[in-house]
């Protein structure tokens, strides 16, 4: 016994004596050192390292942190999109009706489920989501709960990280709209602040939810009523309206209105209009209807929205011939490619590198507005909970809480 538990002992002292050398060969290590070292870590291993240390896991928790190691990434996201698919056009192979898409291979990489833990509604209810965009890494999504006849409000509203598996349900917003609707909302980031902010829009009203302040709150600034989504781009969010842009300083949170679009207005030369966000900078989108074209231009500089009285100037940089004579819509994918979708569903891939067009498959079925270019990130929100998934969402049936049956859910 007495040679058993010397041997104890002396293994308990070495292993004592180990930590107490990693300890001094850790204290040499500054934060920036770390820093360094966190960066060039691939994302999993990154996650996992968390739980090594406090010191640790605020390093790699922080916003500024998340921000440097998004900056270093980004670019190996280029090829991925985060699409909603409606209830009818979800497949037994696609598990949910949030998902990631790859351009490269042209399908579904990642099936993602929802932004709330599984039984969260006693149903599924991924037919009355709404996706309203995202921003660096993390995505905002409405839950319309209207159906549900045992839920206290309209809607949940949900701040999703897809790749840390973490969401937040936010707070109610205090503005009520006596029609019934939801508002309109713009999501992204504010990078002075390091705040994930929410922009709601009922009538003349206008409240912004700060993730910081973890509130809602009312703003000053009248809101200009969009006609398209809005694009979040370095602090600002862009949309149209009518025939110019507008834009939302994240910081400041004013509303700008009145910036010069590249076509002053649309005639039949140039039959509809949209923006979106790619290559670090604002795209507007001119489509041609009857003859198959596309324009695209790009905004030469952000000053138009950084200072006041400078008119916006665009550069045309691309024109093509897609010959589709009939109604369609354009999204831009990555970098150098960007996808046409017909009102039919059917979808076209064009590579402006190349000029080479690709059919793409047909599944998932596309509606314009849910799909948005995503990028994963380590960014956290305080509050945040853990996302606990487990069965397919085609197992999953509809509470008799709910009006209509298998119904219930359409629009």
């Amino acid at each position: 016994m007495d040679e058993k538990h010397e041997k104890k002992r002396k293994f308990k002292k070495k292993k004592e004596e180990k930590a107490k050398a990693w300890e001094a060969v850790m204290s040499n290590f500054t934060d920036d050192l770390w820093i360094e070292i966190f960066l060039r870590l691939p994302f999993k291993p990154l996650l996992r390292l968390k739980s090594v240390s406090k010191s640790w896991l605020s390093i790699i928790s922080s916003h500024r942190f998340a921000k440097s190691y998004l900056a270093n990434s980004a670019e190996d996201d280029d090829e991925i999109l985060i699409v909603h698919k409606e209830f009818d056009y979800v497949y037994e192979e696609e598990d949910g009706s949030f998902s990631l898409f790859r351009l490269d291979s042209a399908r579904i990489s990642k099936n993602l489920n929802f932004p709330y833990s599984q039984g969260e509604y006693q149903c599924s209810i991924g037919v009355t989501s709404e996706l309203v965009g995202t921003d660096c890494g993390i995505v905002c999504v409405v839950v319309r709960l209207s159906n549900w006849r045992a839920a206290k409000k309209n809607f949940d509203i949900y701040l999703w990280n897809p790749a840390t598996k973490h969401s937040k349900l936010l707070p109610s917003y205090t503005t009520r709209d006596e029609h019934g609707t939801n508002g309109t909302y713009g999501f992204g980031f504010d990078h002075i602040d390091y705040d994930f902010k929410l922009v709601r829009i009922v009538s003349d009203t206008a409240e912004v939810y700060s993730s910081n302040m973890n509130v809602w709150r009312t703003i000053e600034s009248k809101p200009i009523s969009q006609s398209s989504n809005f694009h979040a781009l370095h602090g600002f969010l862009f949309a149209i309206h009518h025939d110019s842009m507008m834009a939302f300083n994240l910081n400041k949170e004013v509303f700008i209105g009145g910036i010069k679009l590249p076509v002053v207005s649309l005639d039949e030369e140039e039959s509809s209009i949209d923006i979106t966000v790619s290559k670090d900078t604002v795209v507007a989108i001119t489509c041609v209807l009857e003859e198959g074209k596309i324009n695209l231009w790009t905004l030469d500089d952000e000053t138009c929205v950084c200072s006041g009285g400078v008119e916006a100037s665009w550069t045309k940089v691309l024109c093509v011939d897609i010959g589709v004579p009939d109604e369609f819509f354009c999204v831009l994918y990555s970098n150098f490619e960007f996808i046409l979708i017909e009102k039919d569903g059917d979808r076209i891939l064009y590579n402006w590198n190349t000029k080479e067009t690709t059919d793409v498959a047909v599944r998932p079925y596309l509606e314009r507005g849910e799909i948005f270019k995503y990028t994963k990130s380590l960014f956290s929100l305080v509050g945040s909970k853990r996302i606990m998934w487990a069965n397919s969402y085609r197992n999953l049936r509809f509470s008799s809480d709910w009006d209509g049956g298998s119904d219930a859910g359409d629009d």
